[in-house]
């Protein structure tokens, strides 16, 4: 098909609204987190439960912090931001008053959230009831302004997903899928994503004109445009999908995106044969795992720990969370069939240097051998996390025992593996 047929396929469309046409309009110009998403449901759950509240001057500033905002009335840019996509689209808080912030509340959902050990599975659950543009998902004026518009937004991406390979680019969302209406007109947008792909760079570059030319200036323009990326990091939020740079992928389109890690371990043989994407090692059978571990108590850490999850479990495995619950020496416990594992989360926000077991930790490792795991992240929270696993560490590493009880093995140690 030319580009003449999928330019007129666009123009039809836009031809079709007098709002510009910007499609879908589901978040405002913030990029979510999981981390301040998590932190603000529970600050409100700390103070005030599942009942009503209102915020003080003083917790706005605390929760300034949590978000990152330096400025002396961090209430402004919480409420214009990210109160307001909790409230719409997420439905994790809700005001009393529907036009006014003097009194909040965390809903069903948001009191699940704050009490999560596995936020993704939450947020995915959120995401799927988004329906755009109907309340109380979006506010009584878009509604109105958007009347033709009945569509579950996040199915609806999930299903264009699964159509195109597993992957969309930024241009394509905001050209095909932003602006689906109802659920029959799905598959029509999958058809003309694969024949947009079939176009040179510099043709679909030229399809941008018909959108730049309804908007006016380009400050609107750039604002619609980074509005796909910042639904991108919203839809990101669940179980199904991940955003790298500006395309989004489902999960396991991810798994296979990612750069080998050699096999490390008793399988690294049979694991051997298979030379793409991240291999996620075979731990040996132990009937001692095939339950979940009996107690000690308590640990902490959120983010890194739901990212390790959401990629095995689009692999198969079940996972139970271990982070909170102290003395055990692992994060996580996964199973698939008659295997299984426990893995210890080490992360960080950009690259992972030395790696410190604690006591607990080392001892876990030596106890469960080659089904113990270290899943190492690094760029946790951006848009181009990196995941590395390794089985087996108190073998496969030198550590050097500190006076702190640590067990520490260096970034060049784990790398070599990696």
């Amino acid at each position: 098909m030319s580009l003449q047929a999928v330019e007129k396929a666009i123009v039809d469309r836009l031809d079709q609204g007098d709002r510009g046409d910007r499609g879908w309009f589901i978040i405002t110009r913030v990029h979510v987190d999981l981390h301040w998403l998590k932190d603000i449901v529970e600050f409100i759950f700390a103070k005030a439960g599942n009942r009503p509240v209102s915020l003080t001057a003083k917790d706005y500033a605390s929760l300034g912090k949590l978000v990152g905002i330096n400025s002396d009335d961090p209430g402004i840019q919480l409420r214009r931001h990210h109160l307001l996509v909790m409230d719409k689209p997420l439905q994790l808080i809700r005001r009393t008053e529907k036009s006014s912030w003097n009194e909040i509340q965390l809903t069903d959902e948001g009191v699940a959230l704050a009490g999560a050990l596995d936020p993704g599975e939450v947020l995915e659950r959120s995401l799927g009831k988004i329906r755009f543009a109907v309340e109380p998902w979006s506010p009584h004026d878009r509604v109105a302004q958007y009347s033709t518009f009945d569509v579950s937004v996040y199915q609806a991406t999930k299903q264009v997903l699964l159509g195109c390979d597993g992957y969309i680019h930024r241009d394509e969302y905001d050209f095909f899928i932003s602006r689906i209406r109802e659920a029959s007109e799905i598959q029509n947008a999958i058809k003309w994503i694969l024949e947009f792909r079939k176009l040179s760079a510099d043709e679909q570059k030229t399809l941008h004109v018909h959108v730049s030319g309804r908007i006016d200036g380009k400050k609107p323009y750039s604002n619609w445009r980074d509005q796909a990326l910042h639904t991108f990091s919203l839809f990101s939020l669940g179980t199904s999908m991940i955003r790298k740079g500006h395309r989004l992928l489902l999960t396991s389109n991810w798994v296979t995106e990612q750069v080998v890690v050699p096999p490390v371990g008793a399988l690294a043989e049979a694991d051997a044969a298979i030379d793409k994407g991240l291999k996620i090692p075979t731990p040996p059978q132990s009937e001692e795992l095939l339950e979940p571990p009996l107690p000690p108590e308590g640990n902490v850490g959120a983010e890194a720990e739901s990212f390790v999850a959401k990629v095995l479990k689009s692999q198969g495995w079940a996972v139970s969370f271990f982070t909170n619950k102290r003395g055990y020496g692992f994060d996580l416990w996964a199973r698939k069939g008659d295997l299984a594992m426990v893995l210890e989360v080490k992360s960080s926000v950009g690259s992972l240097g030395q790696i410190n077991l604690t006591p607990n930790e080392y001892k876990a490792a030596q106890h469960y051998k080659a089904n113990f795991y270290l899943a190492l992240v690094e760029n946790i929270g951006s848009i181009e996390p990196k995941l590395t696993l390794i089985q087996n560490p108190v073998e496969c590493l030198e550590f050097s025992k500190k006076i702190t009880e640590f067990h520490v093995v260096s970034e060049r140690g784990w790398r070599s593996l990696a």
